[in-house]
């Protein structure tokens, strides 16, 4: 066969049949990383229990979102960490906590009834309390963890948990108050949340402990813009500085949900959403029933914001216990534990 026979023979072989041949005929390693690239361009959310998988793919997934059940956070720039947890009637509060560290990620995600993902610093209980698992029961109250009389005072429990980030310097923050239930009056409710404030940072209680002296909190007044939390879930978006306190319908039985995000061991932002629902009362009425303290549950909130976690089942009269109980003013001010745990952050070293 002539050499313009040949040319004439390969002219006439389409293009798309000579690149199928010669991706065939590469060695594997040759081949383009196809795979790889089509799954770093992937935007479904990631389940927390694959997540860790995934980070180890090399893809950034600074933006994406894991989920956790209901809960979902966005993960935030290399070098931060975003946190959400909150506060229930009764039921399960499960936070997650999501680090990206540059490198990867790494996901925390609580257990009904468990401390927040930072240490635990438990004291001895007496032997009559040493079931850390009420079980359920039916009162005036309707269906709700069981009362906390088993549960050492709160002068005497010095649990509490720390989710290992504090603020450096002073917090400001505002308040949208565009989905306050009608029942309320704006200037009660922007009263109580600045006293709930106070309550947690300056270590408020009936123990007879000294205040603590935190970096101070400014409210800037009221705003339009929305906290960076979806109802829905709920979620924590991607981080921002505003600092905003807000209402939503938040789902089942939280009563209010936060979502905080530090950089390293320094706190850079915070967001809150209270529920615009039936539950909380800014003032309690007599008889009581199914009713929560609207300024007790803001000072747990307030909690997270400053870096504590939740303690866990069987130290129910602290204010930072993940169920509160209803009809009582009790969280308005702090137990041992829940100082401790301030002081543990915020006193002078």
């Amino acid at each position: 066969m002539t050499t313009r026979r040949v040319l004439a023979l390969a002219a006439s072989v389409p293009l798309s049949a000579l690149l199928a041949t010669a991706l065939t005929a590469a060695p594997a390693t040759a081949r383009p990383a196809v795979d790889h690239g089509d799954r770093c361009l992937q935007t479904a959310p990631i389940r927390a229990s694959t997540a860790a998988a995934l980070a180890r793919s090399g893809c950034s997934l600074a933006g994406r979102v894991v989920t956790n059940g209901r809960v979902s956070l966005t993960v935030p720039p290399a070098g931060m960490s975003v946190v959400g947890d909150g506060a229930s009637r009764n039921g399960e509060v499960r936070g997650l906590r999501v680090t990206n560290t540059g490198t990867g990620i790494r996901v925390v995600a609580e257990g009904r009834g468990s401390g927040g993902g930072g240490n635990w610093y438990l004291a001895p209980l007496p032997t009559s309390t040493t079931s850390t698992t009420p079980a359920s029961s039916t009162s005036s109250f309707g269906t709700l963890v069981a009362s906390r009389a088993g549960d050492p005072p709160a002068c005497k429990d010095r649990t509490f948990s720390l989710e290992h980030h504090t603020w450096r310097k002073a917090l400001s923050y505002r308040i949208n108050l565009a989905k306050m239930p009608k029942r309320f009056t704006k200037k009660t409710v922007v009263h109580q949340i600045r006293a709930a404030n106070a309550n947690m940072r300056k270590g408020r209680n009936t123990c007879g402990k000294a205040q603590i002296t935190t970096p101070g909190s400014h409210y800037r007044g009221r705003t339009s813009k929305k906290p960076n939390i979806g109802a829905a879930g709920p979620s924590c978006g991607a981080g921002n500085r505003n600092n905003v306190v807000a209402f939503g319908n938040l789902p089942g039985n939280l009563l209010g949900w936060t979502c905080y995000w530090y950089i390293g061991k320094r706190m850079v932002g915070t967001d809150m959403l209270l529920d615009n629902g039936p539950s909380l009362s800014t003032k309690l009425p007599s008889p009581c029933t199914n009713q929560w303290d609207f300024e007790g549950t803001v000072t747990h909130e307030w909690g997270h914001a400053f870096g504590l976690g939740h303690t866990g089942d069987g130290h129910g009269n602290l204010t930072m216990q993940h169920l509160l109980r209803p009809c009582s003013k009790y969280a308005r001010t702090l137990g041992l534990g829940d100082w401790l745990g301030m002081k543990k952050m915020y006193g002078k070293k």
